[in-house]
């Protein structure tokens, strides 16, 4: 059975909650083509849909009409994947049920900590531009917010996963250098949010009291393939 024919087949057997399941029905077909067989939608797909594609597609619309919230998103995938496992002995149901479960907490909270991030740099914004800085790195130079360390950057940027959480002074790793930083300054609205693991986007500048964030991109739950 392909996923075209399945969201059509449960939309039928679920028309009282039709309207429920629709967007979310509707972002599970973008992401995955409509040929799909079910039994290639793996645990691995799933959680890329979610913890990556979602939260990108969430946090870039701000959760308008065209996207559900995730506990919304979460109850219509369990309910589908429930149906779907009725229909057929393909799909790895035990699988995709018990990641559904575990991004229950993870999801929504990856989304909260990538808006508070962002309002934070918003609201920051006059303390944290840094024109001068951008200027002369781009000219191989250096900025005040160096510290003096012969061969030390002053700047890096990438996807850092969590690793320690201390208060607001967080330390973390560049997941493709596997370099270690700290301490990282935290808003303490956005540490107190953090748990170990996570993977947030991070532009950094040091100073003589650690790294300080200058930009962000998106936070994503333990376990996301970037």
């Amino acid at each position: 059975m392909t996923l075209r024919e399945a969201i059509e087949r449960f939309r039928a057997y679920d028309a009282e909650h039709r309207s429920s399941h629709e967007t979310s029905l509707a972002l599970l077909r973008n992401y995955f083509a409509s040929d799909t067989r079910l039994a290639d939608i793996s645990a691995s797909a799933m959680r890329d849909f979610l913890s990556r594609w979602y939260v990108q597609t969430a946090c870039s619309s701000n959760l308008d009409d065209s996207v559900p919230d995730t506990h919304e998103l979460l109850d219509s995938l369990t309910e589908f994947c429930r149906w779907a496992d009725e229909q057929s002995d393909h799909i790895p149901f035990e699988q995709l049920s018990t990641l559904l479960i575990e991004l229950r907490h993870r999801l929504p909270r990856a989304i909260e900590l990538t808006g508070e991030l962002s309002r934070w740099l918003r609201q920051s914004r006059g303390a944290f531009s840094f024109p001068e800085f951008l200027t002369s790195f781009e000219e191989g130079g250096h900025s005040q917010y160096d510290i003096d360390t012969p061969g030390a950057p002053g700047a890096v940027e990438g996807h850092f996963r969590i690793k320690r959480v201390q208060g607001s002074l967080v330390e973390a790793e560049d997941i493709l250098s596997e370099e270690r930083l700290w301490p990282i300054l935290f808003p303490a609205e956005a540490a107190s949010l953090l748990d170990d693991e996570y993977i947030i986007n991070l532009e950094l500048v040091r100073d003589s009291e650690g790294w300080r964030i200058v930009g962000c991109g998106f936070a994503y739950p333990p376990g996301t393939e970037l």
